[in-house]
């Protein structure tokens, strides 16, 4: 089936209160920092009114209840069935903290991490339960098979820049690697339609790397907590930039000049 349409929905597989307890503790860092309305229940995560907020990757480090989710348990047991094999997950975790307002643009994951295995696999968790209004992972039907696509944009590399261009510094500090900021537009290019749900805390999203994907506008009052995880098989090639104890990511140890 992922052959086919490039995700697969599974509701229910991770355990819902372990879920639970990992939301508690981002919120709780959250709270720490002021960013939520002191007026409301915490786990409704309420936003402080002004608070801004899009990816707090941060939020993952020395987060227990956070890594007992994503990275054992019911998690690791279905890759290692799925790929077959031994299995390893990318050391960084990408943690989407959406306040109200606009989402994540659409976007294939391989250009920001394609220099391993291009047999990876994102896994999108919701930290709680996202229903229409919060807005979730929305899939664009089909692009998995868009060979055109996958010839041009699914051959870049966000953090690779020519060194002999006249622009060469700002490429070298850029890592822009939308799809395209419209995506009522895109779907129309694409002739395929773009797929959502609501969520419950214990379902996650599994898709390949050629899958163009985004994140709704949140339209509540609250945070929309989830995260992306990385996993393949451990006998394949890593990309270096997201391994590590302190893995460099974007950052100026991930960049690589060539010569165009």
């Amino acid at each position: 089936r992922i052959k086919e349409e490039g995700y697969l929905l599974l509701p229910g597989l991770l355990n819902r209160d372990e879920v639970l307890a990992a939301r508690q503790e981002m919120i709780s860092r959250l709270k720490r920092e002021g960013l939520l309305d002191p007026d409301a229940p915490d786990m409704k995560a309420v936003v402080k009114p002004g608070t801004q907020m899009q990816f707090r990757p941060d939020l993952a480090r020395d987060n227990e209840p956070l890594h007992k989710v994503l990275y054992s348990g019911p998690m690791m047991e279905f890759f290692t069935r799925f790929l077959g094999g031994p299995v390893r997950h990318f050391d960084y975790t990408w943690i989407r903290c959406v306040a109200p307002g606009h989402g994540t643009p659409p976007h294939y994951d391989i250009v920001y991490m394609g220099r391993g295995t291009k047999r990876l696999y994102t896994a999108w968790t919701p930290l709680g339960d996202v229903g229409y209004v919060e807005g979730g992972l929305m899939l664009l039907e089909g692009s998995n098979k868009h060979e055109r696509l996958k010839k041009t944009y699914g051959t870049k590399d966000v953090d690779s820049y020519c060194v002999n261009r006249p622009d060469s510094a700002r490429q070298a500090r850029g890592n822009n690697g939308w799809l395209s900021s419209d995506p009522a537009e895109l779907r129309r290019g694409m002739k395929g339609r773009w797929l959502t749900s609501e969520f419950k805390a214990g379902d996650v999203v599994i898709f390949e790397m050629y899958l163009v994907h985004g994140g709704l506008d949140n339209h509540s009052k609250s945070f929309r907590l989830s995260t992306d995880s990385r996993y393949q098989l451990a006998s394949e090639p890593v990309d270096e930039r997201w391994v590590g104890e302190n893995p460099p990511g974007h950052g100026p140890n991930g960049k690589r000049g060539k010569i165009c």
